[in-house]
């Protein structure tokens, strides 16, 4: 038995679709928790963005304060020796 690879495969009738112009329709729940999802990855991915500018912020002024704070006291005990 030979295979022809030059013509199409055919389906068999019993595996074809029965209505080839369906076309499934969503429940309205389903688009409300579809909107409500992509809402809600928004919001956390906004919050998210701010957290880490707000954090990055504190977190360079705290180092900026302690490196002033350590300039200072080593002036201030150059300052006490002398």
């Amino acid at each position: 038995m030979s295979i022809d690879t030059n013509t199409p495969y055919k389906v068999p009738k019993e595996y074809e679709p029965k209505n080839k112009n369906f076309v499934p329709k969503t429940k309205p729940t389903s688009v409300f928790m579809i909107i409500l999802g992509g809402i809600l990855i928004a919001a956390i991915t906004v919050a998210g963005i701010i957290g880490i500018i707000i954090g990055t912020n504190i977190a360079f002024k705290s180092i900026r304060d302690a490196v002033n704070q350590q300039e200072e006291t080593e002036y201030n005990e150059g300052v006490n020796r002398a």
